[in-house]
């Protein structure tokens, strides 16, 4: 590796989005968003984006209740296809369901902690 090499600047995952003036990154069919590039976010991108996929099921049982009552839907294997790409505030600690597809109306979102280990609240909003 020569000194050029060393002085230049790993190029950042994210994307600047002048139409929100924000940030975003998509890792392993997830997407990410912020306000402003924190100095951890992208290693923390990458570890939610390894870690969500496995991690699926709990971040459905957390939602169950609400999904069942608001949509009928109580099979977790449906709702985890329903739920489509993710979006992940990492400002907010918040994923955000846009592309759902149990209606056409709503936006699901859980607050989380964690690789998606602890979950603190639910909403779905339309």
């Amino acid at each position: 590796m020569g000194l050029f090499d060393k002085l230049k600047k790993k190029q950042s995952v994210f994307i600047h989005d002048d139409k929100y003036d924000g940030f975003y990154a998509e890792l392993n069919d997830v997407k990410f968003v912020c306000e402003k590039i924190e100095e951890n976010y992208e290693r923390l991108a990458e570890e939610l984006s390894n870690a969500y996929e496995s991690r699926l099921s709990g971040i459905v049982n957390f939602l169950l209740p609400d999904i069942n009552e608001m949509f009928g839907v109580s099979d977790i294997d449906i709702i985890k296809k329903a739920l489509g790409k993710p979006q992940i505030d990492l400002d907010r600690s918040v994923i955000v369901y846009c592309e759902q597809t149990l209606d056409d109306v709503h936006i699901i979102s859980v607050e989380f902690g964690g690789l998606f280990t602890d979950f603190y609240y639910a909403s779905i909003d339309g």
